[in-house]
């Protein structure tokens, strides 16, 4: 039988125990505190449950729960109190999803999906949206954000893909990290900074048929070539925190796996952070995945592979007891966890301010002008340029005199936001969403910067999810045949997106199609602006379209952005991060594919489609044209620990300013066992005036040149390289420029 160490007694009279000193180092004053708790509350720390429960102040007091989530503002008041005036008066760690802004605050800032800011390619503006969100948390009464989303997706039909940076592993890390440093700032007890969380750890996004949370079939070395690097960015970056995630690893639930959470995490990487499951991790080993008879099994599975506090599991807490009684655990677990819980909240500054909720303060931040305008600038250029046939775009000075807005995205704030958004489904309280007033739809964008110059009308012609009604149409057919052009907003909305919504295709739902074909038959110019979670199949309309922008959920000043675009006012930039298909059989379809294929096309599709994507990743129009003159390899050959350098003169031939990213690749022409046929390793963005050149110079590492070979090591393998510079993955796009790596001695 374990016994546990006898607690201290709790400070009394004058004496200050050392736990509550700021200025010891956090190790001792954890020592301190772990010393002084009782079994019960140091189980009770690993808890942490939803704290919308009617009973749960009484539950803080009663098992000394660690942590909370789910609450904001005047609900996370009397749960806070509660704690600090229990034995030793330990603060609750409050948890909430901040994921494209505060989401679930009523009236905060709203900024593009993880999806739409990653089309940025901005890491700068990236990290100032995070601050952003960091700084409107600081007087709701939560200290952690569930974000950044680390996942690499696979399958476009997962509902989750929104929350995503995209199918780049390169791009994942850096984006992810700007994020990290967004919301943990300088110093974590700064009352503006929040805790991070890298999630959903590890191989999340690409599971058995995009189902949500089902088996992810991938061996050690594809988790340790695909999904693994990027997490280990988020460790460099001081990540506060990791989340386990919901599926399983060759059949190994995330949460009760011990090679990923202490092998690799703990032990490989050194992350000394705490280790978080999701929602119910340790109950779902029993009723869900069917791996543990029950939750007593299930607690010794979780405790043995590393997790540190248990998300929304109530019987964790007397199954962990009845282990540590009966001796099946030994109570070094429980305090090596407990250690972790405690060292963050003492990072966090909790211990001095538990920082109470304050409805004054917070309503003189929440979604005040400045922040504001970081989300026009990341809805401006998050959106992306898919098609602009014979310049329609941008809207000729007086051309324009009726403007038809069509679709059911035109006007519809809460689609617009998209999921992680009060009202999508999650989130505290009642199920509210957002003030409409805080959300400029694409039809009140376009009212707005062209109602003094021409006649805009609406019409919806459809719901995304249900039929059109024939009158709807009608009108919609009505208002394009009179109008000089349509803008058509279509996609998809709330019901096909997000946590446990994945679809079974990617085609437009409802009567949208319909919709789209009877416009289409005025022969009125048709803009379409695609307000999506994730890449459609939309090959008809890639291909019958005058225009078309992409706008991943682009947030609260969505409208205004595209208006503007529409309008002149500001030149897109934005680049795909994610590849669109041409149908969701041609799945998967991201850029960096693996050799080998047999069949250079699919015989059941059109003719010419081959395996390319419908767009490709790294592709986006602007107003203005570039060239790309005379890229140059400084490093013919490269030696261990050299760098391969190389420059490339990028003019802007066009008649606007504009940004062009300017991508670099690699290519490993022969390996040791099988690697995608390009990585991407290296980008710039370089804004430049009409007529204006710059030379922009890659300096791509010896390290980056690595692969997983079949052993599972990272290697970089001697022979013949080639790096490949452009504006897109596509081939057509890029220019070749050979090298060798020499045989290290």
């Amino acid at each position: 039988m374990t016994v546990a160490k006898k607690a201290k007694p709790a400070p009394r009279g004058n004496s200050t125990p050392a736990y509550k000193n700021p200025a010891l180092p956090v190790a001792e004053r954890v020592e301190d505190l772990l010393g002084r708790m009782t079994v019960e509350e140091k189980v009770g720390q690993m808890l942490q449950f939803d704290g919308r429960d009617p009973n749960i102040v009484r539950l803080v007091a009663e098992k000394h729960l660690g942590s909370i989530l789910c609450v904001l503002d005047e609900d996370t008041v009397a749960a806070q109190r509660a704690a600090v005036a229990t034995r030793l008066g330990i603060p609750l760690l409050i948890g909430i999803d901040a994921i494209h802004g505060h989401s679930m605050e009523y009236g905060a800032t709203m900024f593009p999906s993880g999806l739409g800011m990653a089309c940025t390619w901005n890491e700068e503006l990236i990290e100032k949206t995070a601050r952003v969100t960091a700084v409107e948390m600081q007087y709701t009464g939560a200290q952690w954000t569930f974000n950044p989303v680390f996942c690499l997706p696979r399958d476009l039909r997962w509902g989750r893909v929104n929350e995503t940076f995209g199918e780049d592993p390169h791009l994942i890390g850096r984006f992810g990290v700007a994020m990290i440093r967004g919301y943990q700032g300088k110093n974590l007890a700064d009352h503006d900074a929040v805790a991070a969380c890298a999630k959903h750890f590890a191989g999340y996004g690409d599971t058995l048929g995009g189902r949500d949370a089902s088996e992810g079939e991938h061996s050690r070395r594809k988790m340790r070539a695909l999904f693994l690097p990027v997490f280990q960015q988020a460790v460099a970056a001081g990540v506060a925190s990791f989340m386990a995630g919901y599926e399983c690893i060759d059949g190994v639930p995330s949460s009760a796996c011990r090679w990923l959470l202490t092998d690799i995490l703990r032990e490989e990487w050194g992350y000394d952070g705490m280790v978080v499951t999701d929602w119910d991790n340790v109950g779902r080993m029993v009723r869900q995945k069917m791996v543990s008879p029950d939750l007593t099994d299930a607690s010794a599975h979780a405790l043995h592979a590393g997790n540190d506090l248990i998300m929304q599991t109530h019987g964790f807490y007397d199954a962990v007891l009845g282990l540590l009684k009966a001796g099946k655990v030994k109570i070094a677990a429980v305090d090596q966890a407990v250690r972790r819980i405690l060292a963050l909240k003492f990072k966090l500054g909790l211990f001095e301010n538990p920082r109470f909720a304050d409805a004054e303060k917070s309503s003189q931040i929440i979604g005040r002008r400045e922040h504001r305008e970081v989300a026009l600038q990341a809805a401006r250029e998050s959106a992306v340029l898919l098609k602009n046939r014979g310049n329609l775009l941008p809207f000729k000075p007086g051309r324009m005199k009726r403007i038809a807005v069509i679709g059911p995205n035109a006007d519809n704030d809460l689609d617009q936001l998209g999921d992680w958004s009060l009202g999508a489904g999650q989130g505290q309280g009642p199920m509210q969403k957002h003030p409409r007033a805080a959300t400029v739809t694409m039809l009140d964008g376009i009212t707005r910067r062209f109602g003094a110059e021409a006649t805009v009308e609406f019409a919806e012609g459809c719901t995304a999810t249900g039929d059109g009604a024939p009158h709807k149409i009608a009108r919609a057919v009505r208002i394009a045949a009179a109008a000089d052009v349509a803008v058509l907003v279509l996609g998809d909305q709330i019901p096909c997106v997000g946590e446990m919504k994945s679809t079974a295709t990617l085609e437009l739902t409802g009567a949208q199609k319909a919709l789209y074909e009877t416009v289409l038959a005025t022969g009125t110019p048709i803009v379409v602006v695609l307000l999506a979670s994730k890449p459609l199949a939309i090959p008809f309309i890639e291909k019958t379209a005058d225009a078309i922008l992409c706008a991943f959920n682009p947030g609260m000043e969505g409208g205004n952005a595209i208006a503007e675009i529409l309008a002149g006012d500001f030149n897109p930039s934005g680049r795909l991060t994610i590849s669109f298909p041409h149908h969701v059989g041609q799945q998967p379809v991201c850029y960096n594919q693996l050799p080998g294929t047999h069949q250079w096309a699919y015989p059941d599709l059109p003719a010419g489609t081959h395996f390319d994507p419908l767009f490709a990743f790294g592709f986006g129009l602007s107003y203005t044209t570039f060239a790309h003159r005379w890229p140059r390899l400084l490093t013919p050959v490269v030696k261990k620990g050299g760098s391969v350098i190389a420059e490339v003169e990028i003019a802007n031939t066009g008649e606007w300013a504009g940004i062009e990213t300017v991508q670099c690749y690699l290519h490993d022409l022969f390996t040791s066992a099988t690697w995608p046929v390009k990585n991407l390793v290296d980008f710039k963005r370089v804004a430049l005036h009409s007529g204006e050149r710059a030379t922009v110079r890659f300096e791509i590492p010896y390290d980056r040149l690595a692969i997983v070979d079949a052993d599972g090591n990272r290697v970089v393998e001697p022979g013949d390289f080639e790096l490949l510079i452009g504006r897109s993955s596509r081939d057509a796009d890029l220019r070749k420029l050979p090298f060798k790596v020499e045989a290290s001695t």
